[in-house]
């Protein structure tokens, strides 16, 4: 309760929006329960009850895994209760419950409702609700002690230091695979969800756990008293994983908490090995070199680019369910790769500015060590820039490579985009490094977080502004001038803002028409002015801001600590 009252109104409102979510996915899972009760068979009754047991127990086992390790490992309390004269079962017990009021209540709650409405349209026994709400109940205790099972023993074969990391993929592996469960199934076909269901699912053996508790729903539906036997069993069985979860809490909790607030087991002794003597590197680079090592040490610190991965994922998923040739894409260079540019752009736009941000709030506990250097805000700066801005330019032109052999763009257009490319998102990067001097935060437990709530946004809509100032020249080069009349035309039917942008840009159009050579070289030269132009105003605004010191929010203790701190000679010393 005390957690809850400690929220901040931020969270409040994320979960109002979770909640409003979950209550419109339950309205249509419920709604197409509903239109099938009628006619639903006793082999389909089976396989749907089996099957929401299973996801039931699945979703929590990948969705709680990661809550119930900060519940076990991460809880700032556990260091006082641990100095208590409570046993450790009686701590875990009551970490077990905490837990349920998580993952485990609203996979409950979330197959509770329409399996009821399943009970009213189809005018079930009473005995069914009942039934219906011991099984979902044990299937959840089932789903939670498999998933503190899993995390007491996985703290004894990981190191202690890859534990955190080791939950963060699997929370997005959580979120990947329960979108697959819900998608995958309607992008296989053209049915839809219901008559999906009363196709058929394949129904598991009677010696699965699973189908007991199906079974004992079955009997409970037709009033029979034959639910009692599986009922009793599927019970026993979520009893006895409770047990056997608590029979590792000595090994798997105290000792599995102190291995990972020690550091985990003794280092092994290395040998020594020569080193070929290096040069000192410019303070610009080697402020670059420390982001690169602190980055690729900590895989949570890539979770930045976890959107990446939905934008891959979920257009090859639609492609391959479309039924889509890659013969039919391939030819139109002059639609595909315009288009192309523009996703990628607006990806470079998501991408970009928060990672340069994160740079900033990435010294919140070790701000002693920048204190201790004799660099200038401008070093500081430009090191965290080119890093930033260069690991997903890397990345992303990695994947537009791909995207372009397979759509069979011609050289020149690889060569331009990714030249282009590398001008206008510098700018994108600048404006984060500026973001992130005016509203850094650092929060030790989740290092993802990295900006507070206002900057975010903030970042997000200068992004994009910047972006649309920046595609204007862009656009120029791309759009051919026979377009100038249609641009034109456009202009008359809309009014105000928009309308003179349209008709100043197809003006620009028509002296391309004429003059396509030297309209081209302006649109560049333009373009890569205003880029570098803004890159620097933001640069040179980000240290003089570094220079007087830059404020970071360490969540863990104070609200704010200033870790660039500036003397009378204009530098950090």
């Amino acid at each position: 309760m005390n957690t809850l009252k400690s929220q901040e109104l931020k969270n409040y409102f994320a979960y109002l929006v979770i909640f409003v979510v979950l209550a419109i996915l339950l309205f249509l899972f419920s709604e197409a329960i509903w239109r099938i009760a009628g006619s639903v068979t006793e082999p389909i009754l089976a396989g749907i009850f089996s099957y929401s047991f299973l996801m039931i127990i699945g979703m929590i086992i990948l969705m709680g895994m990661p809550q119930v390790f900060k519940q076990l490992y991460s809880a700032t309390d556990l260091e006082f209760l641990f100095t208590l004269p409570i046993k450790t079962r009686h701590i875990f017990l009551m970490k077990y419950s905490q837990s349920f009021i998580g993952t485990p209540i609203t996979a409950f709650l979330f197959f509770l409702v329409p399996l009821t409405a399943y009970g009213v349209a189809s005018d079930a026994n009473i005995l069914y609700y009942f039934v219906l709400i011991l099984v979902l109940f044990a299937a959840a205790i089932i789903g939670l002690s498999i998933a503190y099972l899993l995390n007491l023993i996985v703290i004894q074969i990981l190191p202690a230091s890859r534990a955190n990391e080791f939950m963060t993929a699997m929370s997005f592996l959580s979120g990947l695979v329960v979108y697959l469960l819900f998608m995958l199934p309607q992008m296989s076909n053209d049915r839809s969800f219901s008559e999906s269901i009363t196709s058929g699912l394949p129904v598991l053996p009677d010696w699965v756990p699973i189908s007991w508790g199906s079974n004992a729903l079955i009997s409970a539906t037709n009033g029979s008293m034959n639910f009692f036997l599986p009922l009793v069993l599927f019970l026993l069985l979520a009893v006895v994983s409770v047990l056997l979860t608590t029979t590792l809490v000595e090994k798997g909790f105290r000792t599995g908490w102190i291995r990972l607030s020690e550091g985990g087991r003794k280092k092994k002794k290395r040998k020594i090995k020569k080193e070929r003597a290096q040069g000192i590197s410019h303070p610009i680079m080697a402020i670059g070199k420390k982001e690169w090592f602190s980055i690729k040490r900590d895989m949570r610190e890539w979770l930045v680019f976890l959107p990446l991965a939905f934008f891959i994922i979920f257009p090859v998923i639609g492609f391959i369910g479309g039924g889509v040739s890659l013969n039919e894409l391939r030819g139109f260079n002059e639609i595909s790769w315009p288009v192309a540019q523009g996703v990628f752009l607006f990806i470079y736009a998501m991408f970009n500015g928060q990672l340069a941000a994160t740079a900033i709030s990435r010294e919140g506990l070790s701000m002693w060590i920048l204190r201790t250097l004799p660099l200038s805000g401008r070093d500081i700066a430009l090191g965290k820039l080119w890093i930033s801005w260069l690991l997903p330019f890397i990345i992303l032109t990695i994947l537009e490579c791909i995207v372009g052999a397979f759509l069979g763009w011609a050289w020149w257009q690889f060569i331009l985009g990714i030249i282009v490319k590398a001008g206008i998102t510098v700018g994108i990067s600048a404006i984060g490094i500026w973001i992130g001097t005016i509203g850094a935060r650092f929060n030790p437990t989740n290092p993802q977080q990295r900006l507070t709530f206002g900057t975010s946004i903030i970042l997000l809509l200068l992004s994009y502004v910047y972006l649309f100032i920046l595609t204007i020249p862009y656009a120029l080069m791309l759009v051919p001038g026979d377009a100038a009349p249609f641009v034109a035309e456009a202009a008359t039917d809309i009014s105000g803002f928009f309308s003179l942008v349209l008709s100043l840009f197809s003006v620009l159009l028509t002296w391309k028409a004429s003059y396509p050579i030297i309209v081209i070289g302006l649109g560049l030269l333009l373009m890569f002015v205003l880029s570098l132009g803004i890159a620097w105003l933001f640069l040179y605004v980000s240290a003089g801001r570094i220079n007087r010191g830059v404020t970071i929010d360490i969540v863990s203790g104070t609200s704010g600590k200033t870790v660039f701190k500036r003397k009378s000679s204009g530098s950090l010393y």
